[in-house]
């Protein structure tokens, strides 16, 4: 049988002396030029690569020092028990309870993290919204992604709500169910609802809401615009001012007096 040239285990003894090592230092190790074959050697001992310094650094799983958040740093290396950085990356994004800005992702991982962002977001791994000019990154899921906006006390403009969501009923009883919970409100709720169901969907809500429930688009957007004004008077059906002018009532004429 044809000895071993190389041994896994002349890695092991390395790693476990110096924690973590480069490629350079692992083939100087096995006495090899070839990247494969430490490759091949590294993985037999389920090894790491470092999700800093562009993933140069390896080590081995038994090793690791994950902290709670499955970080591991070592001689200012950093390592992740969720693999790449663009794998951590999607990882912290995604449990977030909040979503991320790039600036709070890159406090975290001590690492720039626009890059891999930037790919997660075009691959749809990720989603983004704009927050007052700057991106928070969330969840692909739209159920993930709309707590984490709520958490941001900020409102899920781009999900439609469960009601209007629903799939499973046809949909003219989709539509009657709507118009009949719409006839239980008075004008100022049914513009307001559909204010925000319209914020919900986002562009073309108007439109779609005023298929749905046959509203006037231009109350549809009336609704909207009182959202936002947050000027409502709690137990008017209209603004102050709106409505019918009130008529000015006509003093009848006095007959001109007679001169004596």
């Amino acid at each position: 049988m044809r000895p071993e040239r190389f041994a896994a285990a002349e890695l092991s003894k390395y790693l476990h002396i110096h924690k973590i090592a480069t490629l350079d230092e692992l083939k100087a190790v096995l006495g090899s030029a070839v990247n494969m074959t430490v490759f091949r050697k590294l993985r037999q001992l389920s090894y790491l690569s470092s999700y800093s310094h562009r993933g140069r650094f390896y080590s081995l799983v038994e090793l690791a020092r994950f902290d709670q958040r499955g970080l591991w740093t070592c001689r200012g290396v950093h390592f992740s028990r969720f693999g790449s950085l663009v794998e951590t990356v999607e990882h912290f994004v995604t449990r977030s309870e909040r979503g991320l800005l790039a600036s709070e992702l890159a406090e975290e991982l001590e690492v720039e993290v626009k890059e891999p962002l930037l790919k997660l977001v075009t691959t749809g791994r990720l989603a983004r919204e704009q927050v007052s000019g700057v991106y928070l990154y969330c969840a692909s899921d739209p159920v993930r992604r709309a707590e984490q906006l709520r958490e941001r006390n900020l409102p899920a403009r781009f999900e439609p709500s469960e009601f209007l969501r629903e799939r499973l009923v046809p949909p003219d009883e989709t539509k009657a169910a709507i118009i009949l919970f719409f006839s239980s409100l008075d004008e100022r709720q049914r513009r307001l609802y559909a204010g925000i169901e319209s914020l919900r969907l986002g562009h073309g809500g108007d439109r779609r809401i005023a298929e749905l429930t046959g509203l006037d688009v231009h109350t549809i957007a009336k609704g909207r615009r009182e959202l936002f004004e947050r000027d409502q008077q709690v137990g008017r059906i209209r603004r102050p001012g709106g409505g019918r002018k009130a008529g000015k009532k006509k003093r009848p004429r006095s007959s001109p007096r007679s001169k004596p």
